[in-house]
């Protein structure tokens, strides 16, 4: 019984360009999401300076929900901080990688 070694066909140039395309989508996916949060921790922070100054002005006479709202603002920042510092040593760690 003899077997026969199948050669590989090479890659056409559509499935090439789909691979590019899904990787593009990829990473617009990411960059969409980071976008997103970080859309939404401005948002967060205007909320909160906006019941902040409500509530100087005498408009609104509840401090509960200000302090909360400041907290939030403030976390959400601080975890902002926190993973672009982690993204950004991931992405020295892998430039240091040898190839």
């Amino acid at each position: 019984m003899k077997t026969f070694i199948v050669p590989i066909s090479p890659m056409r140039l559509e499935t090439q360009i789909q691979a590019t395309q899904n990787q593009t989508n990829v990473s617009n996916g990411f960059s969409n999401v980071l976008n997103q949060a970080i859309e939404n921790v401005k948002e967060s922070q205007q909320a909160a300076d906006q019941s902040a100054q409500s509530l100087l002005m005498g408009q609104s006479d509840d401090l509960h929900n200000v302090m909360i709202q400041a907290e939030q603002a403030a976390l959400a920042l601080e975890l902002t901080v926190q993973v672009t510092s982690k993204a950004i040593n991931a992405y020295n760690e892998i430039m240091r990688m040898q190839f």
